[in-house]
């Protein structure tokens, strides 16, 4: 169990990441804000601090907290990366964001299922220069974790059209075994019905569930293992 309690839905923010003309995907993550809020209602405004300072060029954020409230700080650090928008903001705010990642500050999120929002429940559009865009927002509705602090319910809704965008299917629901409380995510394959689990491609590369499950999903909008990802590919339906 970590210090810190588990995120709300809305203290999730959603962020498209990808765009195709099938759907799109989407990313949950934290605000700096978030994190303040949470060190402030946790440990209080006068047991926490936060500070800068360059290494080799790069920018590192750090978060002291006093857990024992002894007045001894425990510091966690790391880098962070520019925004799209303003460059030295965006590196001070994610820097933040990661050291709070590693005080365990939202760290659940890393247990995040693939989102794929498909297009009948998106408004997908090219841009002035013929780029596929999408400018509906979407909000965390409802969320769910698991012993293990995992996510095991999700849904997501399209504020824009005021309705359901996506909802975490058992496909990728955490089961924890009798005698292990480590979390396995067992994933479907939607062609063939068995299980997809790790295997080697034709480079004899290991493809985790994740990778075979990202690939399904943004070229076929569905959860496919390897062979009947290839299938779909080639054109070799059953």
């Amino acid at each position: 169990m970590k210090f810190f309690r588990l995120l709300r839905p809305d203290e999730i923010e959603c962020r498209v990441q990808s765009v195709k003309e099938n759907g799109l995907t989407l990313l949950l993550y934290k605000t700096a804000r978030t994190d303040a809020d949470l060190l402030d209602e946790t440990v209080g405004p006068n047991r926490w601090e936060n500070d800068f300072k360059l290494v080799d060029g790069v920018l590192y954020g750090g978060i002291g907290v006093d857990y024992s409230n002894n007045g001894k700080l425990i510091w966690k650090w790391d880098a962070g990366t520019e925004s799209e928008t303003e460059a030295e903001k965006g590196r001070a705010s994610d820097a933040f964001k990661r050291a709070g990642f590693k005080h365990g500050i939202g760290r659940e999120l890393y247990s995040a299922p693939f989102v794929w929002i498909p297009a009948d429940k998106c408004s997908i559009t090219k841009n002035a220069k013929g780029k596929l865009v999408c400018y509906d927002g979407f909000a965390v509705k409802e969320i769910g974790y698991d012993d293990n602090e995992r996510i095991t319910k999700l849904t997501i809704v399209n504020t824009k059209r005021n309705a359901e965008a996506y909802t975490m299917s058992k496909g990728f629901t955490p089961i924890t075994a009798a005698n292990d409380r480590k979390p396995y995510a067992t994933v479907i394959c939607d062609r063939c019905g068995n299980e997809i689990k790790p295997t080697r491609n034709s480079k004899g590369q290991i493809q985790s569930v994740n990778d075979q499950v990202s690939f399904s999903q943004k070229s076929f909008g569905k959860n496919y293992c390897l062979t009947c990802a290839q299938a779909e590919w080639t054109g070799g339906h059953d």
